[in-house]
């Protein structure tokens, strides 16, 4: 059974993803063409979900909902 919360493992892609957002909204900032900016886009999206999905995972082990 894993461990309830936020183990170590949880915060280090917790903020792995924080780092790949933060790279997405560089590559739409410094971006000349459609695809890079679609490109950090997409980063930053898949990165923000990816860092909610953990949030709420740690959250739901938590309060017992999982």
């Amino acid at each position: 059974m894993p461990a309830p919360g936020f183990p170590m493992s949880r915060l280090v892609y917790l903020a792995g993803s924080f780092v790949l957002a933060i790279l997405g909204l560089f590559a739409v900032a410094r971006a000349t063409d459609v695809g890079m900016s679609l490109f950090g886009a997409g980063l930053t999206l898949v990165s923000l979900a990816f860092g909610l999905f953990l949030v709420k995972r740690g959250a739901d082990s938590l309060w017992g909902h999982g």
